[in-house]
């Protein structure tokens, strides 16, 4: 079941900006109001993943702002997401050295308590600036954001593999 970790080609900031850029284009995609409870926050599950595998590449400051673009983007409260995100980069960048050592299923459970520290974070913040509990859907979207974790982390791998023609 363990595997030595596969050698993987080095990553370009391009292709780490390319892959913030289409996670929070997904976020603007129009979604009824039942279907968005369920839809993780990918831009989260994006800082997230560079922050485990590339921390040379991206830490808590790229997480702040990657959460200042995904707050304009969504027209949401300026700072929640960035909040959220820095935090979470900074649980992250803590204990990177363990967390990239994990299997995936391992790391999914890391994945959904960070996603749950987000919701949870952005909700404090909702409620100390005066507006209504949203509701318990609201922290609904951490468990699909863990299961899919090893879906989005094969994706960004694909093009870090080295392809042998054989």
């Amino acid at each position: 079941m363990d595997r030595p970790k596969e050698l993987l080609k080095p990553v370009k900031v391009r292709y780490v900006v390319l892959s913030i850029v289409i996670a929070l284009l997904l976020e603007l995609l129009p979604f009824n109001r039942g279907t968005v409870r369920w839809i993780p926050d990918l831009a989260a599950m994006v800082v997230l993943y560079w922050t485990i595998n590339r921390p040379s590449r991206f830490g808590i400051f790229a997480g702040f702002f990657t959460g200042l673009l995904t707050d304009i983007a969504s027209a949401s409260l300026l700072g929640q997401h960035a909040l959220a995100y820095s935090i979470s980069a900074y649980a992250v960048e803590s204990r990177q050295r363990q967390v990239v050592m994990y299997n995936l299923g391992q790391q999914s459970l890391v994945v959904f308590g960070l996603l749950m520290g987000n919701q949870i974070v952005m909700l404090v913040a909702r409620i100390v600036l005066g507006a209504p509990f949203i509701g318990w859907g609201f922290f609904l979207s951490p468990f699909v954001g863990a299961l899919l974790w090893p879906l989005l982390t094969n994706l960004l791998l694909v093009p870090q593999r080295y392809h042998q023609a054989g």
